[in-house]
């Protein structure tokens, strides 16, 4: 009977290192170490999106000044907030170099868009408010957005 404790007990320190293992990496894709850094990230944006975009353009205007990257996209997933899947979002970004004048569209492509707004009118997005979506993020959203991840 000892025996078969002291293997159970061994057998649960097991899983759980390895459990503590896999929740600090599926956080490491995005430069954190556990879900509670990922979560204070993620407090500061009232909405965490998954969307398609549906068209996007470059705006030149000229030298010294900001090159804008218009967006409309699509909510494919809520992790966060108050946006309802379907619902048609239009965004900006500024870049501090010249447009591309044959630059790729990203049409068709998924995209994360962390944002505290809400609002039929386009918005504006900084630094680090859009990026690729890929399996590595979902990981970590997933993990944390479980229970609010589709509406």
């Amino acid at each position: 009977m000892l025996k078969a404790s002291v293997v159970t007990g061994l057998l649960g320190l097991v899983v759980v290192c390895c459990w503590n293992d896999y929740n600090a990496r599926v956080f490491h894709p995005w430069g954190l170490e556990n879900a509670r850094q990922f979560k204070g990230r993620m407090d500061q944006y009232k909405h965490v999106l998954l969307v398609c975009v549906d068209a996007d353009h470059w705006e030149d205007r000229g030298p010294n000044r900001y090159a804008l990257r218009h967006s409309k996209a699509t909510v494919v997933r809520v992790y966060k907030g108050d946006w309802r899947v379907s619902e048609k979002i239009a965004f900006v970004q500024g870049f501090d170099y010249r447009a591309p004048t044959n630059g790729p569209s990203a049409a068709g492509c998924l995209r994360l868009v962390f944002t505290s707004e809400h609002a039929e009118t386009e918005i504006g997005l900084d630094v680090g408010e859009y990026q690729h979506y890929d399996a590595e993020y979902a990981a970590a959203l997933n993990h944390v957005f479980s229970r609010k991840s589709i509406r």
